[in-house]
């Protein structure tokens, strides 16, 4: 049987070693993004035939997996019939998520009517391009311009920061009060709990990861702060982006700075899924994406 482990920071060398090899879209296996979600369900990993098998479990659930992740196809396809066999062992299901649109091809050729698809619009992820978010030129973006640019009429003198081992206590601290007060004002529901403890655990250890992060401050207080990684040479993907929305345009300044500032070379930053969840499709829409990139589930019947 395949023995799995659940990861821990001292595996990012080797998710990067398998992830350096292949080459995504989409934002689910990276391992920041791993990381931030693992107090959420249980993340883990395990190498076969030379390939990165990610498996993700949620209490009580069957544990479901990323596409085995190397440079060989061949060993994908040796590596999919050891998990078949495995997850028959184990008399649970074969069930793959985010699925990209390659991946579903290259799984249905070789394995012809042995898996079932399902595409999951919710899970789509929402692409951009940079420049645009940048310069937010033009009528489509007239909104975003206007929160700017009000933003800057109001804060002037606002600056933006790069977030550093040296003042990384700051934006944990600035985080911590907004998440008191939103727990205060409204409640809390599972997944912002889940989020706070993942924005913690890499503030902690952020000069551990391969991310790039700034911060709004006006005057002395930090209003916004955002961090992102690149996924490959052409796309970055923004991990967490949180702002005190009583400064007006304070979403809009972090997100262009952050751009601006830490990747501007990159043609594409990914935004991540809307989960279904109205009012972020809304928000993820405003933004006029690129295009979206469409995940599949699969599930293997044999």
């Amino acid at each position: 049987m395949i023995t799995y482990k659940k990861i821990s920071l001292e595996d990012k060398s080797i998710f990067n070693f398998y992830l350096n090899q292949d080459f995504f879209y989409i934002s689910d296996t990276n391992f920041t993004n791993l990381y931030i979600w693992k107090d959420a369900r249980e993340i883990a990993y395990a190498i076969v035939h030379e390939c990165l098998i990610i498996q993700t479990t949620y209490q009580g659930k069957s544990p479901y997996y990323f596409y085995p992740i190397g440079k060989s196809d061949e060993n994908k396809i040796a590596c999919i019939h050891e998990m078949i066999k495995d997850t028959q062992a184990k008399n649970q299901p074969l069930e793959f998520r985010s699925l990209e649109k390659k991946s579903t091809e290259h799984l249905q050729n070789a394995f012809t009517d042995r898996f079932d698809f399902e595409l999951t619009l919710d899970r789509s992820d929402y692409i951009y391009h940079v420049e645009e978010l940048i310069k937010l030129s033009g009528r489509k973006f007239h909104k975003k311009k206007n929160h700017l640019n009000r933003f800057l009429q109001n804060h002037p003198n606002y600056r933006y920061s790069r977030i550093d081992k040296d003042n990384k206590a700051l934006v944990e601290r600035a985080w911590s009060t907004w998440f008191a007060q939103l727990e205060a004002n409204n409640g809390l529901s599972e997944g912002l709990i889940n989020e706070n403890i993942g924005i913690l655990n890499v503030l902690r250890d952020y000069e551990h990861f391969d991310i790039q992060g700034g911060f709004i401050s006006v005057g002395e207080e930090i209003i916004a702060f955002s961090f992102a990684e690149a996924l490959n040479h052409e796309m970055a993907v923004i991990h967490i982006e949180k702002a005190d929305s009583s400064y007006q345009g304070a979403y809009q300044i972090i997100n262009q700075q952050l751009l601006a500032n830490e990747f501007s070379t990159h043609k594409y930053v990914n935004r991540e899924e809307d989960l279904g969840i109205e009012g972020l499709r809304q928000a993820k829409m405003s933004y006029n994406p690129a295009f979206l990139i469409e995940k599949f589930i699969s599930i293997y019947r044999g």
